[in-house]
């Protein structure tokens, strides 16, 4: 099949483009498989959506495909940071391509997989449509300004203007992202970081952190790491990346700095008025929009223990551990089942702790990272772009991908065989995702409930760490804690491994309820599988939520860009809810307006 995917793919772009150009709705929804999905970001409405199936297909466009009028639709030969990138692959079950297109204000990408139906028919698997420009605001590549007779200081000085289009609150991999692609797009923003340093919030966390993806799933937008970089990053590096890349980037930040509560919004002028203080120094601006980018969960949460004040030994979260070697000869129990309880518990144990325990409520998804990095190398693969590997994974519906992995369940649990069975002889209760569909629906709807296993698992098979599942702590006495079902354990250390606050509700206290309640969930999905609250109008106009990993916060940062500069040129009419749902005719036909 191999040699013929190009004519594959592009017969069936070419049956798909003749329909999608003529406006012919049902002849679209038939190049699809019945249960086929269709993705769209900001093509067909001002909105993030992921149809399932031809009649939610037909339904989405029979008012939107005629007033979108997408043209010029055809394969994608050359992507951007790739020039050797050739958009059609071939595998056993079917042929993907990238493709392009346009829009009367816009140029487009999108992504398909088609498969062989019943009839020997090639259909469409999934369908993906996005927005990746605004005429006459391409990206830019080489900024927008050139004072060559200057020192660099006065020219970065010279382009930054006093009051911002867009505050972010967040100066970690997502706000400078985000930063970097309105940037692109020539709209001014400024980052408020409360560290004193760009990276600090990964510098504050335990000393053998290391990510737990691949390289090229987590390099940032526009400065690919070195060649020699390793495959996991530790925290350190990472950190000192994350500040060269505010620098190399030439983003306008400002460290050792906080929003004071509480914004407020004018309706009639749509402006924020916001007061920052800025190391001391309090400056009043005016944005247009308030990028939320403060990490993917908020406040740690911290259960509330009886008699803690009884305790002689030491109580903290993990996102204060400090790596295990002040806990050597110590026993230390770690409440939660996580990734991050994992991690600790590890290191824990292998610097010389008395006795390690992992105390589990319920029971845990845990695969190897071994293998979950083989299935990443399927999008990011190793020598390219990591544009590349985004467009891949982001073609597929997150609805879809919970299907595939319930079908491929069975499997799942035989390739994890091993891996399981030392964590069973310990004690540790498994789990294979919500409804068996692994960690990525954890991944996107909690941030937890779930660890990629490097080396904890022989750890609890040998013993070094225990298990004790089914409990939740009740109260702690001077030197042990004791549990639900009245059994009590000595210690020297209590480490919550309990996760975090949501996003939304930790910048309650900075923006006020008022503001808040307006705001949808930022975390979780919604019915169609798209993020609920991130990327998307919030509820509350000029205020957005960014969130996620470092794929999320690269790739989504684009409709988020494109969303704030269409509002800005008058493209996208809004409310007090946020924004229209679809555009109409008359926007979607105007160049003029640009």
């Amino acid at each position: 099949m191999a040699d013929n995917s190009i004519t594959i793919a592009r017969a069936w772009l070419s049956t798909f483009a003749a329909a999608a150009v003529s406006g012919d709705v049902d002849a679209v929804t038939s190049t699809f498989l019945p249960n086929g999905w269709l993705r769209d970001l900001l093509t067909f409405t001002w909105d993030l959506r992921s149809l399932e199936g031809h009649d939610k297909i037909a339904s989405f466009l029979q008012d939107t495909l005629a007033k979108a009028r997408v043209f010029n639709i055809r394969l994608d030969e050359s992507f951007p940071g790739s020039p050797a990138f050739f958009p059609v692959s071939a595998s056993a079950s079917g042929v993907e391509a990238a493709f392009i297109f346009e829009t009367p204000i816009a140029a487009g990408r999108g992504y398909f997989r088609v498969l062989q139906d019943g009839t020997n028919t090639w259909k469409a698997l999934a369908v993906m449509t996005m927005l990746s420009d605004l005429k006459g605001q391409e990206a830019s590549r080489r900024g927008f300004i050139d004072l060559t007779n200057l020192p660099w200081r006065d020219v970065s000085e010279t382009k930054q203007e006093k009051n911002p289009h867009v505050l972010i609150i967040g100066g970690a991999q997502t706000g400078l992202q985000v930063a970097a692609r309105l940037k692109q797009k020539n709209v001014s923003a400024l980052v408020v970081e409360r560290n004193a340093r760009i990276g600090d919030n990964w510098r504050q966390r335990y000393p053998t952190l290391t990510l737990h993806t691949v390289r090229e799933h987590h390099e940032l937008l526009d400065q690919p790491f070195p060649k020699d970089w390793p495959t996991f990053t530790p925290r350190d590096k990472l950190a000192d990346w994350l500040e060269s890349y505010a620098k190399a980037q030439d983003l306008r930040v400002w460290t050792s700095s906080r929003v004071v509560p509480h914004p407020t919004y004018n309706d009639a002028l749509k402006r924020w008025r916001v007061t920052v203080n800025h190391d001391g120094e309090w400056v009043e601006m005016y944005p247009t929009h308030i990028v939320v980018a403060t990490g993917a969960l908020g406040h740690p949460r911290i259960p509330v223990v009886p008699d803690h004040e009884k305790f002689h030994g030491e109580v903290l979260h993990s996102n204060c551990f400090p790596g295990g070697d002040p806990y050597a000869g110590k026993r230390v129990i770690v409440v939660g089942a996580g990734n991050s309880a994992a991690d600790v518990c590890y290191d824990l144990a292998v610097h010389g702790a008395a006795s390690v325990t992992m105390v589990q409520r319920s029971s845990t998804c845990v695969v190897s990272l071994d293998k979950t990095c083989e299935k990443m190398a399927k999008f990011w693969r190793p020598g390219e772009s990591s544009e590349i590997g985004d467009l891949r994974y982001a073609a597929l519906p997150m609805g879809l991908t919970k299907k595939m992995c319930q079908a491929m369940e069975d499997a799942a649990w035989e390739e994890e065989t091993e891996l399981h069975q030392k964590l069973r002889q310990g004690g540790l209760k498994l789990n294979m995702g919500p409804e068996g569909a692994g960690p990525a629906l954890l991944i996107r709807e909690r941030f937890g409930g779930y660890w990629y296993d490097r080396g904890a698992a022989d750890l609890i098979a040998s013993g070094m760490i225990k298990v004790k599942n089914g409990v939740e702590a009740v109260r702690l006495t001077e030197n042990s804690l004791v549990f639900t079902d009245g059994s009590e354990l000595p210690a020297d250390a209590v480490i919550f491994a309990t996760g975090y606050h949501d996003i939304r509700d930790s910048n309650r206290e900075l923006f006020g309820s008022e503001i808040i309640d307006k705001t949808s969930d930022a975390l979780g999905l919604d019915h169609e599988g798209e993020q609920s609250g991130c990327y998307r109008p919030s509820g509350h106009p000029g205020l957005w939520f960014a969130t996620g990993d470092f794929f999320m916060s690269r790739f989504m940062s684009i409709p988020l860009a494109i969303q704030i500069k269409a509002a800005e040129l008058g493209l996208i009419p809004s409310s007090t809810t946020g924004w229209a749902v679809g555009p109409t005719l008359s926007i979607h036909t105007s160049v003029s307006a640009i």
